[in-house]
């Protein structure tokens, strides 16, 4: 059985709107996640991070709030920049 609650999603940012973050998973689906006060931002080295520095196609891992209706989480990590 899947759990819901407590899942990580991991995807590339395709839109950070005002109450959410919309991302397109690596099958191609795409999610919105709902963003709250209560969210935490990291970088991938786990330096923290603010909400302003999310940006379109940065990769993110996002873990869900226990209740599944938030991100806890968001892990973001800026592509690597094409040679």
């Amino acid at each position: 059985a899947h759990n819901p609650h407590a899942a990580t999603k991991m995807g590339t940012v395709k839109a950070v709107q005002s109450n959410g973050l919309l991302i397109v998973m690596s099958d191609g689906d795409q999610e919105t996640v709902p963003l709250s006060t209560k969210t935490t931002y990291f970088h991938a080295d786990d330096h923290t991070a603010t909400r302003s520095e999310l940006t379109k196609g940065m990769r993110v891992v996002v873990k869900m709030s226990s209740d599944g209706k938030s991100a806890a989480s968001v892990k973001m990590s800026t592509p690597r920049k094409k040679k």
